[in-house]
């Protein structure tokens, strides 16, 4: 059953898109779930008018799965580029579709779900500073698309901190990168802010930071047993593919090992990210796919145990289908 996301043909990319669809058709038989709450005045701005346009109106739960469709082939695009796995497959977008598809409220389009678009671009553009000649510039086009994706949600503020952090893993110590990163991040915000004094919604703009001052970032999950049955499947499997990658760190070249160090760091703001959530614990969970495709796909990818990985797919495609079609 996987073998066919175990390369690059195009018969994986149309197997990729026809999987996308098929696992979030729920959409077109259930009743959705209540939207998320828009805390930032850009995601209302964004949301707000796609709503009020005729044409999206019916269309958003589809514009959510071509999103995430594009975004999986990036995913894949970088895993390929940087030799993050030892072979090139669609696995890394199989499994972030899969990861974004698990919950009813995964359907609907929303802001983290388009504010993951920058988090999987900064990381594009963080793969590339090992070898750059000017990392400089890298690290400032990371922090202006998480500055971009942190107009969507608030909550990305902590994503400063993995910059910083993999500038230190890819490159070396230098006060430059660091207040690169720490501008950078605060000229979207400088743009919108000039748009909204000319508009006269300056103070409407700067009321809704006090969210983001005011919230928790430490949150209990609260998932239920049915909820996390999935889970169950999908852990062991981080665990298992995190040793893999320890055991065969030293075989790698030194770019692939930096990258891959800073994708299983990403994981942990990942996890931060779900806590972060104040609304459902599922909304922050696009944030925690990127790294955890990735890692997923590495265990998947390889051949061995073929029919027992198949059954573990299957497992956690059942899960999905209950969860949206009979728990929902």
């Amino acid at each position: 059953m996987l073998e066919i996301f175990r390369s690059n043909s195009l018969a994986s990319i149309l197997g990729l898109l026809l999987f996308t669809f098929s696992i979030r058709l729920a959409v077109f038989f259930i009743p959705l779930p209540a939207e998320p709450a828009l805390h930032t005045t850009f995601a209302e701005l964004i949301f707000n008018g796609l709503k009020a346009n005729k044409l999206f109106t019916l269309q958003l739960e589809v514009l959510a799965t071509v999103l995430i469709f594009m975004q999986a082939l990036l995913l894949n695009y970088i895993a390929d580029s940087h030799d993050i796995l030892y072979k090139g497959s669609v696995m890394p977008g199989l499994f972030y579709v899969l990861l974004n598809s698990i919950y009813p409220e995964q359907l609907l389009f929303t802001p983290q779900l388009l504010a993951n678009t920058f988090v999987i671009l900064l990381l594009y553009r963080l793969c590339y500073l090992y070898e750059s000649q000017k990392p400089l510039f890298l690290v400032f086009d990371a922090a202006i698309l998480l500055g971009i994706g942190l107009l969507l949600d608030y909550d990305l503020i902590i994503y400063l901190v993995y910059i910083l952090l993999s500038v230190l893993f890819m490159t070396s110590f230098n006060i430059r990168y660091w207040l690169a990163a720490i501008f950078g991040i605060f000229i979207p915000t400088y743009f919108l802010g000039v748009y909204y004094f000319l508009t006269n919604q300056l103070d409407d703009f700067l009321i809704s930071f006090q969210y983001s001052f005011q919230k928790s970032y430490f949150n209990t999950i609260g998932i239920t047993w049915e909820n996390g049955l999935i889970w169950l499947i999908i852990i062991p499997i981080f665990v298992f593919s995190t040793l893999a990658f320890q055991l065969n760190f030293f075989r790698n070249k030194v770019k692939t090992r930096r990258v891959q160090l800073i994708i299983i760091l990403m994981q942990f703001f990942g996890v931060l990210s779900v806590l972060a959530e104040n609304q459902m614990y599922v909304y922050g969970l696009p944030f925690l796919s990127v790294s955890l495709s990735i890692i997923m796909a590495n265990y998947f990818i390889r051949p061995q145990r073929k029919i027992f990985k198949d059954i573990l797919f299957v497992l956690m495609v059942a899960c999905i289908l209950y969860y949206q079609f009979i728990r929902s």
